[in-house]
Order: structure tokens, then sequence, then C-alpha cells
């Protein structure tokens, strides 16, 4: 130890930090990526996060149009469901159906698919 009381790692902490030159700025680290092993689902054209091609809703048409929904996974593509403007089963208003054959009942404020008393 030295006169003034300091511990002697002390003072070779200081003698090694007055020796090593001043670096440079250091690089920015290289970001890392995922391994190359890793498989991705590629990009595609109107694919929702489903893998789903589903065309937009259109305005009222008389119930005539029927546009398939498509599973983009499959190859070639499959079709799903098909969806349109159907007539409602029980009271015969126009609504647009996410599945034509499965949905017939409207839904909505005044909808049919919420009745409490079409079971009895």
């Amino acid at each position: 130890m030295l006169a003034d009381g300091e511990p002697a790692w002390l003072v070779a902490w200081r003698e090694r930090d007055r020796q090593q030159p001043a670096s440079p700025a250091s690089p920015a680290p290289k970001p890392t990526y995922a391994p190359r092993d890793t498989f991705s689902f590629p990009a595609k054209a109107g694919v929702d996060w489903q893998g789903m091609i589903v065309p937009k809703r259109w305005d009222y048409d008389g119930c005539v149009r029927r546009e398939a929904v498509l599973d983009a996974d499959a190859t070639p593509p499959r079709v799903v469901r098909k969806i349109g403007w159907q007539r409602c089963m029980k009271c015969r208003r126009p609504f647009f159906s996410e599945d034509v054959l499965r949905l017939r009942l409207c839904d909505g404020t005044d909808g049919c698919r919420g009745d409490e008393d079409r079971f009895t």
C-alpha cells in the first residue's frame, strides 16, 4: 500500500486505465437475424392474417351475386365458403351473409338470429 492508504488493487486499476489508449467509437452492433432454417409464410397480395382471400362487401344487388372466399394456403387456392346478399328465412329482409349456405337468418339491431323465441 502507498502512504496515503490506497489499497494495492486500486493503484493497479488506476495504472491500467492510464496505460490503455483511448479506443475509437465502437461500431454499431450487427443485427442478429433468425437462422436460415426457420419457416415463414410468403406474403401474398390480398391475403388476410388467416390466409384467406375475402372479397370486399358490395352494395345490394337483388341477392344475385355470390363470391368465393379462398384459402390461399392451399395450392391451388381452395374455396372455403361463398358470401353475398341473401334474404332472411324468417322476415325476408335482405342482409349480407358471410356464408350463404350456413348463415340464413339476419342479424343486427332487429335481427332474427338473436330471437329467443325461435326455439319455442
